[in-house]
This record gives C-alpha cells, structure tokens and sequence, in this order.
C-alpha cells in the first residue's frame, strides 16, 4: 500500500534522514515477500515509501547511495555507543557488557539495513571503501584506548598494542555484522564478547 505523503521537514539534511528511515520501512516490507534489496526497483520503493521517484533522486544518485547513507546512520549510532568505551577510564565488566548489549540491539534493530549493505558492496566500490574507513577509525581509536590504558596501568602491559586492537576490532565488526542481527533477543552474546574483551584488555591482578 502506498504510504501517505510525507511531513515537510526544516532543512535538506532532515528531509534525507527522514528520507532514508521511509525507504528502509518501505524496503522491509516489500522484501517480507522474499525478494532481495537487490529486486526492488528505485520507482517501487518510492511509492512504496510515498515519495515520488523524482524526489528520490534529489537525495540519492542511486541504489548504492541510498544504502551508504543506511550504513551513516548504523555507523553513527554505533560510533556513538563505542566511543563511550574507547573515552572511558579502566572500565568494569559490567560498563563492558553495558556498551556490547547496547550494540547487539543496535544491530539487531538494523538487520535489514545491514543485509543491504552486504549485499550491496561488491557491485559499488564507494560503499567498500565507506566500510573500510570505518573499520580503520574504530581500530586506530580502540588502539589509542589500548596505549591510553597501558601508560596509566589499566590495561595489560605485556599485550601488543597495534595487533591486539587488530584482532579485537575484526572480531567485534565481524560478529556484530554477521552475529549480532540474528540473535535471539535473550541470547548472551553480548556477555561472552564482554568476557573476552576485559580478560584480554583489563583483568589485571590488582583489579580481580
């Protein structure tokens, strides 16, 4: 069913957001019939979304735009959630936990939008270099957080710095994206990457 047309917002930046949040309800429920982000055609999810296929090209130059600026808007959540670790002073398990359940949701929330950005990257090269990016700022950030917290003695000295930041940033983008969108709503998943993260980072003698 078409949706009705839409509230006037103040500026161009608000309109694209609340742009982009209709074409991804207008894209979950048109894939609820099986087909792929892939399938849907930009006049469908226009008038699915009631917008008109003209408005639609005034923010996105196509497809893959429209599903970078999904990924802006995970990503900007996330960087949100993550930045409250990587700012924090020795941080409990518990506060840990606290930062990696809030992401599971985050991703959870978002599974049809991440679905689309997997599916999409191959085919547009901007997208992949978009993701690389931000692969690249939460590592070099989680590696100063690691270099913080060995200067000040709250973070294991005998760790390397740059290789450690490495693996636990690959492993946190990995599970989160292909993890994290299909896990049951009580699962535990956010515990266990808790656990890891403190007996790697923090699980110092002095703070057991």
């Amino acid at each position: 069913m078409t949706k009705p047309a839409r509230r006037r917002l103040p500026n161009r930046a608000a309109r694209r957001a609340d742009i982009l949040r209709a074409l991804a309800d207008a894209a979950k429920e048109l894939a609820c019939d099986g087909e792929t982000f892939a399938d849907l055609s930009v006049e469908r999810l226009s008038r699915q979304a009631g917008i008109s296929r003209a408005s639609f090209y005034l923010y996105f130059e196509d497809k893959g735009e429209l599903v970078r600026g999904w990924h802006d808007l995970v990503d900007e959540s996330a960087q949100e959630i993550l930045e409250k670790w990587w700012q924090a002073t020795a941080p409990s398990h518990g506060f840990i936990a606290d930062v990696f359940s809030r992401m599971q949701r985050l991703h959870r929330d978002s599974r049809f939008e991440l679905g689309a950005i997997e599916e999409m990257t191959a085919s547009y090269p901007d997208l992949r270099r978009v993701r690389d990016a931000t692969f690249g700022r939460r590592h070099d950030a989680l590696h100063a957080h690691i270099i913080d917290g060995q200067a000040a003695g709250w973070v294991d000295p005998d760790i390397d710095a740059a290789t450690t930041a490495a693996w636990l940033a690959a492993m946190v983008d990995r599970v989160m994206q292909h993890v994290a969108p299909t896990a049951d709503d009580d699962s535990d998943l956010y515990l266990t990457g808790a656990d890891i993260i403190w007996q790697t980072l923090y699980r110092l003698p002095h703070r057991q």
